[in-house]
Order: C-alpha cells, then sequence, then structure tokens
C-alpha cells in the first residue's frame, strides 16, 4: 500500500510535466501568432488594425482571458491526470495565450 506521500509525490510529477508542457506549448502558440500578426502588418501599407472597433479586440482579449484562465484551472483541479487527458486543457491555454497576443498587438497598432 502506498503512502499518502508517495501519492502526493506522484501528482506533484503529473502537475509539474503538465505545466512544463503547457508553457512550451503557450510560447510556441505565442511566437506564433506574433510571428503571423507582425509579418502580415508589415505587408498592410495601412498601419491599422483591420478591425475598427477597439470593442471587438476587447471582447476578443475576455473571451481569450476566460480560455486561458478556465484551463489553468482545470489543469489544477486534475494535478494527477496524465498529459493525454490534460492535453485539450493545455491546447485551451495556449489558444488563449495566443488570441490574447494577437488582440495586444492589434490594440498597441491602433
Amino acid at each position: 500500500m502506498r503512502s499518502q506521500k508517495d501519492g502526493v509525490n506522484i501528482h506533484s510529477k503529473a502537475i509539474k510535466k503538465t505545466l512544463i508542457l503547457t508553457l512550451i506549448v503557450c510560447i510556441i502558440a505565442v511566437g506564433s501568432a506574433t510571428y503571423v500578426q507582425l509579418k502580415a502588418q508589415s505587408e498592410v501599407t495601412e498601419k491599422c488594425s483591420y478591425l475598427d472597433p477597439i470593442t471587438i479586440d476587447l471582447l476578443a482579449f475576455i473571451a481569450a482571458l476566460f480560455l486561458f484562465v478556465e484551463g489553468i484551472a482545470r489543469i489544477i483541479e486534475h494535478p494527477s491526470a496524465s498529459l493525454k487527458r490534460q492535453a485539450t486543457r493545455i491546447i485551451r491555454v495556449a489558444f488563449g495565450a495566443a488570441i490574447m497576443t494577437l488582440h495586444i498587438i492589434q490594440f498597441i497598432h491602433k
């Protein structure tokens, strides 16, 4: 029979792996979103966001923030879940981070 300490150690290792993979996937998603957005903006002669109303950027940012926070909350809620079970949560967090990045860049260029 495993002790309580072994159970905590297993949870700790699983959540560490999940959070490290989440960070890596977020960095890749944010980097890709930044590259695509800046590359597209450099090819446009008029330097402005193609989504004129700032409310669009604000609403999209809030929705992306929800995805990000909700995904992190679910990852932390299930610390012993395997990476395979956490995959959709990791993708949710990465999408949220990428969408927030896009709308921050668009807001800066308005």
